[in-house]
């Protein structure tokens, strides 16, 4: 048995195992996945080559199920991959099907459970992505990012979870809630997995080379935004750790301070989202208001009410915002920032707090979740690496960096 099938056996073995209690995958085709990984033994090696892809559902996916996690579209199979999973399948990514995700990408909750305990939120709403990959049921797996959706279960899960510069990856054949905010991210076990999917879909995917773990440290800055007093002593410590830790292995490490002009850009966030969100969804509102849920439909009921001058002044607010960005990040190169409260909350009914990836989505900057630390569960805790826009390569370097300077 070649690469790419024995990867696939062991994902299916995995899922034999632990899939009836994760409940990460909304739609499996071993047989499918099986024919494509002999294909793939059998073509010259790709870049992913043999690595097991799951992909979230709101994701088109050709000749299987794309329902978005709602009744609404029950039965729904596209004809045709949308771009991102066309592109991680022509590298070699052998796909094993779809994963769960929040209705609708919002924060309804889908069945998934985390996989380092089950009483707990994998988070959301790339749910399934990350607890199939945290599970080793994937090797990596397909997210979209509205505020936190990506960075969140990255960390629950302790994950690496990777949300580019928005606008990097075209968003063709994903179901999208705010066309201002909506990304393609993406999860992994390890930095490098990281770096190769990020040429293979930012970098144009001719032979990539993994993130570059061998250059010498980028200066690090450390933000702790207006949220900092609120994150647990955890998540405090994990993000100062890391920081420590960088600057024992030769990294610069300089303290930022979060200009004051940011300090509304959480409820900028939300005026944008609900505003495009209810647009986007309002077929389904008129059509099918019973099938959506409660939280959904009052979320479409806030943002139907925003007017286009309120959401206006908030498309001004974002951009004065990103004409400071070089001012806040002043001589580093990335910033270390938290990621989440704390630790993945017990229960399945919220998929946990967004606060602190608002920002980084409303800005529109690359940010790369990394295990850092754990709770007082033993439960994992990450930190987001921020970049500038457009340095995509810096920020997956720069965690392959860390990976690499952790286990020298």
């Amino acid at each position: 048995m070649h690469g790419a099938q024995s990867s696939v056996e062991r994902a299916l073995g995995v899922v034999a195992r632990r899939e009836h209690e994760v409940r990460a995958w909304a739609f499996i085709d071993a047989e499918s996945a099986r024919a494509s990984a002999a294909q793939v033994d059998a073509a010259p090696a790709g870049p992913l080559s043999g690595a097991v892809l799951g992909v979230k559902d709101l994701f088109d996916t050709a000749g299987q199920p794309t329902e978005y996690g709602s009744p609404i579209f029950a039965g729904r199979v596209p004809p045709t991959d949308a771009v991102a999973v066309a592109a991680l399948k022509a590298a070699g990514a052998v796909l094993l099907g779809k994963t769960v995700t929040a209705e609708l990408g919002g924060y309804h909750p889908g069945p998934t459970t985390n996989p380092l305990d089950p009483t707990r939120t994998p988070g959301g709403s790339s749910m399934g992505s990350a607890a199939a990959v945290a599970a080793g049921m994937a090797d990596i797996a397909l997210g979209a990012q509205t505020a936190a959706s990506v960075i969140r279960p990255a960390s629950f899960c302790g994950v690496y979870g990777f949300k580019p510069t928005f606008g990097v990856v075209p968003t063709g054949g994903l179901r999208v809630m705010a066309p201002s905010l909506d990304t393609v991210g993406w999860f992994a076990r390890d930095a490098a997995t990281v770096g190769l999917v990020t040429a293979c879909l930012i970098g144009g995917g001719a032979s990539p080379a993994p993130a570059r773990a061998a250059e010498g440290p980028p200066t690090f800055g450390v933000l702790r935004t207006g949220h900092w007093e609120e994150a647990s002593p955890e998540s405090r410590r994990a993000v100062e750790g890391l920081a420590d830790a960088v600057r024992r292995a030769g990294a610069d490490v300089v303290d930022l301070e979060m200009p004051q002009s940011w300090g509304s850009l959480d409820r900028v966030h939300t005026t944008v989202m609900e505003y495009e969100g209810a647009r986007s969804l309002a077929a389904e509102y008129q059509l099918h208001r019973d099938l959506l849920s409660a939280g959904l439909r009052t979320m479409i009921e806030r943002g139907s009410a925003i007017g286009s001058g309120s959401y206006g002044d908030a498309l001004d607010t974002v951009e004065r915002a990103r004409r400071s960005i070089d001012a806040a990040f002043g001589g580093a190169q990335v910033v270390l920032t938290p990621a989440v409260l704390g630790e993945a909350p017990v229960g399945l009914a919220s998929t946990g707090d967004p606060r602190f990836g608002r920002l980084w989505s409303l800005l529109g900057l690359p940010v790369l979740c990394v295990p850092a630390g754990v709770g007082a569960a033993g439960m994992p805790i990450g930190v987001q690496i921020v970049g500038r826009a457009g340095a995509d390569d810096a920020v997956a370097a720069a965690g392959a960096w860390i990976e690499a300077a952790r286990r020298a």
